[in-house]
């Protein structure tokens, strides 16, 4: 990545509704962060921020129908929902399908890089909330995943 195309990248962050924007090309990885007020009173530190980026869900715990809890992933990024890691191959789940922690479950698209989002959690996935190819938002749920133990 060059100054010029750097100079592009910054130039577009600044002008967009985006808060948050992260890029890896040859090994590189940039970072833009918007200054809001969440971010101001805040300050991390780099194993944090790793943290963060390794992350690809987010736990948000809440009674299910029959009393068993439900467990929503939600996208870690802007981009475009894919089911299948590639056009032509079977999604990596379907509803009903038993899921383990660190399993993936759907790849989300940004700017040429294919991100995995994996579960956090073992249980059934209860609904697959995006369709294949549509555009997501940071923070939108993708899945219901109801929370139990493996079946032996």
């Amino acid at each position: 990545m060059d100054l010029e195309e750097l100079k592009k990248i910054v130039g577009i962050f600044e002008s967009s509704s985006l808060s948050e924007l992260e890029i890896e090309e040859r090994g590189v990885r940039l970072r833009l962060v918007k200054k809001t007020a969440e971010h101001t009173n805040e300050k991390k530190t780099l194993p944090q921020e790793r943290e963060e980026a390794r992350q690809v869900v987010e736990e948000e715990k809440k009674e299910g129908k029959e009393g068993g809890k439900e467990f929503l992933v939600r996208s870690p990024l802007v981009g475009t929902f894919y089911r299948a890691r590639s056009p032509g191959e079977e999604p990596l789940v379907e509803v009903g399908e038993y899921v383990r922690p660190g399993q993936p479950l759907c790849i989300i698209e940004a700017m040429k890089v294919m991100n995995e989002v994996t579960s956090d959690v073992a249980g059934r996935v209860k609904e697959i909330l995006v369709e294949n190819g549509q555009p997501v938002e940071y923070d939108q749920e993708l899945f219901v995943i109801e929370i139990e133990k493996e079946e032996e």
